[in-house]
């Protein structure tokens, strides 16, 4: 197997670092002891203890973002709801110690969002999920949100309990978290049975699906 690049080897001992002394009690030089790369190298590629923080959230956010839309192709609308649910916590207990690390960055949030590279990436998390939302929204197995509260609405739950695990707060097991998060998130989005019939007759007059009340756009 290939040894990672310097930069990955300096990111990895620099999450160690953080999780085991915290940000502020660690130093450039930690980083160097554990990496074994010179203190040049750390400069080359960081500006500095900071930036370091911020290429890990950055790298932790992109991922994870991506983890919650493997979503089936062509699946229900419960199936993909229920996969996203099912991403998001597998990504977390994946990158264990970089999820906690992000749970633990709170403090970065400011001086993040004043870093176009780092606004780049939470743009791009953000739309990297922009397309399953706006099918869900369109659905007539769902009930007409917007997609912003769909995201609340699928995601928020399992990343408050994953905030929960991260701060060693959690009682339940994942699998249980998963299954349980994914029935609710399925059960708060769904348009009731008699809703559904209600719609069926204009949507066969018209010949097409249910025209929904609102429509929303996401930019």
């Amino acid at each position: 197997m290939a040894r990672p690049n310097t930069r990955q080897i300096i990111l990895d001992a620099a999450l160690e670092c953080f999780l085991a002394q915290g940000f502020t009690g660690t130093s450039i030089a930690d980083i160097r002891v554990r990496s074994g790369a010179s203190t040049g190298s750390i400069y080359h590629f960081f500006d500095g203890k900071e930036d370091l923080a911020l290429a890990l959230c950055a790298e932790g956010l992109r991922s994870w973002a991506q983890a919650a839309c493997v979503v089936p192709a062509n699946g229900t609308p419960e199936q993909i709801v229920r996969a996203m649910v099912t991403g998001t916590i597998t990504w977390a207990l994946a990158n264990e110690p970089l999820h906690r690390f992000m749970m633990q960055s709170e403090f970065l949030a400011p001086t993040a969002a004043q870093r176009s590279d780092l606004i780049d990436v939470m743009m791009e998390a953000r739309l990297s999920q922009e397309r399953i939302l706006r099918s869900l929204a369109l659905s007539s197995q769902v009930r007409p949100l917007a997609p912003d509260l769909i995201r609340a609405l699928v995601l928020g739950p399992a990343e408050a309990y994953l905030r929960e695990r991260a701060h060693g707060r959690a009682a339940s097991l994942p699998e249980e978290a998963i299954a349980a998060l994914g029935e609710a998130a399925w059960q708060a989005l769904r348009l009731p049975d008699d809703a559904q019939h209600a719609l069926a007759p204009a949507a066969a007059a018209a010949g097409a699906r249910p025209v929904r009340r609102r429509s929303f756009d996401l930019v």
